[in-house]
């Protein structure tokens, strides 16, 4: 008989190979190529979708520049934060919500 595997084991679901990536279910190399063939490419999103990634890829290169630097959450004062943006025609005006928050937030529309 069998031994079943401990939920949580080190190998890759897709290859089974070793897990490089600690609590993620696919090692790096598996998750690249899934999201290479199933992530739409930028040229075909449509042009909403296409505005709010750009805006996200340029406040993250505006915060890892240092040039847009973390608050607090607005709401519990949370040093853990995201980004949350109310017009992605303006990418560098950003409210910080820690992750609860930020979900309550959409939550409540």
């Amino acid at each position: 008989m069998r031994q079943r595997e401990k939920k949580g084991s080190a190998t890759c679901s897709a290859c089974h190979g070793p897990r490089d990536r600690p609590r993620q279910r696919y090692c790096k190399a598996c998750h690249a190529a899934y999201m290479r063939e199933h992530r739409p490419k930028h040229s075909a999103l449509p042009p909403d979708a296409r505005q709010r990634a750009n805006a996200r890829a340029y406040a993250n290169v505006y915060q890892r520049r240092g040039l847009l630097l973390p608050k607090p959450c607005e709401k519990c004062g949370s040093e853990d934060v995201q980004k949350h943006h109310d017009d992605y025609s303006k990418p560098l005006e950003v409210r910080w919500f820690c992750r609860a928050c930020h979900l309550g937030f959409h939550a409540k529309g």
